[in-house]
């Protein structure tokens, strides 16, 4: 048993404080937490997250934290399996592809319902976040896409956010990241159905459970470095990767942030086709032919028959015809009326998706690629290798604070929106997130929310 690289994670996950966190960290945390909550207030409101609360408010559990934009409270693991089902079915997480892919969905989810129970002040809970956001993406830091999946293993940063949270030791902290090793992972071919939001939502599921078993004295083997060589092959996996610099430099800061809510594999040719769309001042009806070239891992979003809520977010035919068509990609594009809407039906036929077979096999591995042509004969071109809100083109907490009213609105009222925003962004500062939680699931007015 070799537990030299859990012990590090979780010698860091215990010892870490605010302020030996660097501001960057702390800022850019902040508005990812931003970004995370509009999405689990956004999710809540769509159909599959509707039926699995209805399934879960049926069972009548005892009231303990609340859920997320639904007005109710229920069991503290079921509200974070909730909460993270919402975040992901928004689609707006926010993910890194630095070798693999990690995001934030798992691990935000579970500390709002957590912090809520344990009654933590906004310090605490900023701690938490921090070390399960970094121990989240340096444990997912090998590409696992050969075996049709991704986010392995997708539990132990959740598990590690949990731990910090209840206060365990290193020893227990270990433990609880060995109990969620090996976890279930997210596969590719359920992209665009709900199996994908259950999936990453068993993640937090079971990153709770790890922790309070931890907590219990429960044991497990935390060979991070045996389970991934054996998963992925020795020669894929350099293990000291997970640990080199740990608390000097921050994966976290690789998170790409999301600005529409569909797969994130449409993002670049977004951006280039805004980008085409507003320097050449085009307008849709100048448009004759939008050609989207994709590399094989984006051929999931190769989708020109559109039939589901899940096609219109993993289709580019749909969501660079919206683009073209209105200047943006919201939720005014992601409803069961525009199934049918022989306008947009329109703007789907205009998009061509190219393949390149050659092109690589990894995520954003190859850039995105999209050209314009127009009636009269002109063509415009542009290419991408990364997307804004990557770390290449970051966003900043306005930015941010943008996003979260988009994709609030219509849920929360401006005012709570304007109040959520602002304890978020100031979170250090709130004595406990009590007063946060009741807005973002009953949908209180507020004031301002009471701070140190």
């Amino acid at each position: 048993m070799n537990r030299e690289i859990a012990n590090q994670l979780a010698k860091f996950v215990v010892e870490a404080r605010y302020p030996d966190i660097p501001e960057e960290v702390v800022k850019f945390t902040k508005g990812l937490t931003l970004k995370t909550t509009a999405g689990m207030v956004a999710g809540s409101a769509m159909p599959s997250p509707k039926k699995i609360t209805k399934i879960i408010k049926d069972r009548r559990l005892p009231e303990e934290v609340g859920v997320i934009g639904c007005g109710f409270k229920t069991s503290l693991w079921e509200a974070i399996f909730l909460n993270a089902f919402f975040a992901h079915a928004s689609e707006l997480e926010d993910d890194s592809f630095n070798g693999g892919v990690s995001w934030d969905i798992t691990v935000i989810p579970l500390l709002f319902p957590l912090a809520q129970d344990l009654r933590l002040s906004g310090k605490a809970l900023m701690e938490a976040l921090v070390v399960g956001l970094e121990v989240h993406a340096r444990t997912c830091i090998f590409p696992t896409e050969s075996l049709g999946m991704v986010l392995i293993p997708g539990a132990v940063g959740p598990a590690a956010a949990a731990a910090r949270a209840l206060g365990l030791g290193i020893e227990e902290t270990a433990s609880a990241l060995g109990l969620a090793m090996s976890g279930v992972g997210v596969a590719i071919p359920n992209f665009g159905t709900d199996s994908h939001y259950f999936e990453s939502a068993l993640q937090s599921f079971q990153g709770i459970m790890a922790a309070e078993m931890a907590k219990e004295g429960m044991s497990s083997n935390p060979d991070i470095a045996l389970y991934l060589s054996n998963l992925l092959g020795k020669e894929k996996v350099h293990s000291p990767k997970i640990i080199e610099d740990l608390g000097k430099k921050w994966k976290l800061l690789n998170i790409w942030i999301k600005k529409y809510p569909c797969c994130f594999l449409t993002h670049r040719h977004i951006d280039i086709l805004l980008e085409l769309k507003k320097k050449h001042n085009l307008s849709y009806e100048e448009v004759k032919k939008i050609e989207a070239h994709i590399s094989p891992p984006e051929q999931i979003c190769h989708r020109p028959e559109v039939k589901t809520l899940g096609d219109l977010q993993f289709s580019y035919q749909h969501i660079l015809g919206s683009a073209i068509l209105d200047g943006d990609v919201n939720y005014d594009h992601i409803n069961s009326d525009i199934l049918v809407n022989p306008k947009y039906r329109e703007a789907r036929s205009k998009v061509e998706v190219i393949p390149h077979s050659d092109w690589s096999n990894l995520y954003m591995g190859s850039p995105a690629v999209v050209t314009i042509e127009t009636k009269d004969g002109k063509e415009f071109s542009g290419e991408r290798k990364y997307p804004i809100g990557s770390p290449r083109e970051p966003l900043g907490q306005e930015q941010f604070k943008v996003l979260y009213s988009k994709f609030t609105k219509g849920v929360l009222s401006k005012e709570q929106i304007e109040n959520t925003a602002e304890a978020v962004l100031s979170l250090e500062k709130l004595t406990d997130i009590e007063e946060l939680m009741d807005v973002l699931t009953y949908r209180y007015k507020t004031g301002r929310m009471g701070r140190s």
